[in-house]
């Protein structure tokens, strides 16, 4: 069903305020869905940040929910999306094993959960204000970084903490949340294709070892997990870069790294099979373009000169692939990869060769702008430009997620409308504009759908309720002073970022949900006051 707005011609934005406007009756409800809180241990005995602290900011946060609950009406699902807390970056005190597969046990899960809810009173005391109020709800989803909420005594303490309140607050075991009518879907998102964060058996992330149950730690995780960590220690804003690839990459070359070691293989695989496919903008086609084929056998033909061919020349990562590459420690990842993942780096180089030829940098995030990455070879009968459809691997990976999310329900279950998910730290961009010619007018649109040329399922991603910077604000940040990578990741601290936090509203309805947008918590022009927006709008500042 097309919700009368769109039909109207208003604006997601537009539609909120109006929501705003008339009377939340009974039964219908706000969704808004906020992720990546990342509350660690706070201060030091100092009363200093800690370095890898990420959540600095417990007042904006509370005015925030404050705000939510009044636009709500006090009846708001607000679904904290995954890692709000984390529990696995807190050094190894009580939880290391030689076993790299080995996470903590539920009583180690415990008592680090313990100390991060005592570093952050503040925070879950104004969660458990919110899920107080009215008819609210608090829905928490474990992610990558809090798995252990799994632990049934972690869950159980978690719910305490905020209030106890039977339905009012709780942690969701099944590693997702729907609407009451299914038609909403969240999930954390670190499940999703081929992210290295993934667990086999989610959600049921654990493994037996001598008659105790530990938290897996997935294996392709643990070598990009520990570079993360010696990096922010001495870059503390390593991880909030908005394209967690570029953060870890602008860290190795702030510190000068020239060679990776044993690790490079599983390194590489992360920054190419990151994939924020967010970044582009695709344009409504009619359904007559259609995706190429790719040789995959030439593909293969090109060993790892493909792996580090997929890079562009200017990529901070490209010295060392290729360095990688002359050590003879890429053979295994290029003989690894299926089909379906060359076609996924083939689909991505194309997409993103389209994009830096059009100069979308705003866009994509691709900086600097230099030469673009080649095509992977076509089979001969899908060259030219009606084969030009780059976006197939992006459709498949969140449509086969949506059908798996929609299996297993009642077969007159109405069907998924709006899957959030996080995770990437990427905001989607409000700025594609889709021509739907069903409809005959233009609209703006947060969010894609993976079914082509339809409006729903809408899948969405409103970043982090994190302060974050893009790599082109870091690269004119760094022009605007003067300083090299590696001193401006130095001196940058995350006070120093846009004071504003994305997340998804999905304002209330009777039959479907409209379409959801992405709003931000934001300080406004004064420096004093906080809104709500429809955008950021606000730079950096050293």
């Amino acid at each position: 069903m097309v919700p009368d707005w769109l039909v109207s011609g208003t604006t997601p934005i537009a539609a909120s305020a109006l929501a705003q406007e008339r009377d939340i009756g009974p039964g219908r409800r706000v969704v808004a869905v906020v992720a990546d809180l990342h509350l660690g241990l706070g201060r030091d005995e100092a009363g200093e940040w800690r370095a890898e602290e990420d959540f600095r900011w417990a007042r904006e946060f509370a005015l925030f929910l404050n705000a939510l609950d009044a636009e709500g009406a006090g009846r708001t699902d607000l679904v904290l999306n995954g890692d709000t807390f984390d529990l696995t970056r807190l050094g190894d005190a009580g939880c290391a094993y030689e076993d790299p597969a080995l996470g903590c046990t539920e009583p180690e899960a415990l008592a680090r959960l313990d100390r991060v809810l005592a570093a952050h009173a503040d925070v879950i005391d104004a969660l458990a204000a919110f899920a107080a109020s009215g008819a609210n709800r608090v829905i928490l989803l474990p992610g990558e970084h809090d798995a252990a909420l799994l632990f049934p005594a972690v869950a159980q303490r978690v719910e305490r903490a905020l209030g106890g309140l039977e339905g009012r607050a709780e942690v969701a075991a099944d590693g997702y949340w729907q609407s009451d009518d299914g038609q909403i879907h969240v999930e954390h998102g670190h499940q999703i294709g081929w992210r290295v964060d993934r667990f086999e058996a989610w959600p049921d992330p654990f493994v037996e070892r001598d008659g105790r149950r530990h938290l897996a730690r997935p294996e392709r995780a643990q070598a990009v997990d520990g570079f993360f960590d010696a990096l922010e220690a001495r870059y503390p804003v390593i991880d909030n870069f908005a394209d967690e690839g570029a953060g870890l990459t602008h860290g190795l070359a702030a510190e000068g790294t020239s060679a990776l070691g044993p690790e490079a293989a599983a390194l590489l695989r992360y920054v190419l099979f990151r994939m924020p496919w967010q970044q582009f903008r695709v344009d409504l086609d009619a359904g007559d373009v259609q995706p190429p084929s790719w040789d995959l056998a030439a593909v293969r033909a090109q060993g790892t000169a493909f792996l580090v061919d997929s890079l562009p020349n200017d990529h901070r990562f490209k010295p060392l692939a290729r360095q990688a590459q002359e050590a003879g420690r890429l053979d295994a990842l290029m003989a690894g990869l299926d089909d379906d993942e060359l076609i996924a780096l083939c689909d991505y180089r194309a997409a993103s060769r389209r994009a830096r030829r059009r100069f979308e940098r705003v866009l994509t995030q691709f900086d600097p702008q230099g030469p673009p990455v080649r095509e992977c070879p076509r089979h001969p009968d899908s060259r030219g430009g009606l084969f030009d459809y780059f976006w197939r691997t992006r459709d498949r990976i969140y449509g086969d997620r949506l059908l798996e999310a929609q299996a297993g329900r009642p077969p007159d279950a109405p069907p998924i409308a709006v899957f959030v998910h996080n995770h990437t730290l990427l905001v989607d961009w409000r700025q594609r504009v889709l021509e739907l010619t069903r409809l005959g007018r233009t609209v703006i649109v947060d969010g894609f759908s993976p079914v082509r040329n339809a409006l729903a399922p809408v899948a969405i991603n409103g970043g982090p309720w994190q302060r974050t910077i893009t790599p082109v604000q870091f690269g004119r940040l760094r022009a605007e002073h003067g300083l090299s990578d590696a001193e401006l990741l130095r001196a940058l601290q995350p006070e120093h970022l846009p004071p504003c936090y994305g997340f998804v509203r999905i304002d209330p309805y009777d039959d479907a949900p409209g379409l959801p947008a992405i709003r931000y918590w934001r300080q406004a022009e004064d420096g004093t006051s906080w809104q709500m927006a429809g955008t950021c709008g606000r730079q950096p500042q050293l």
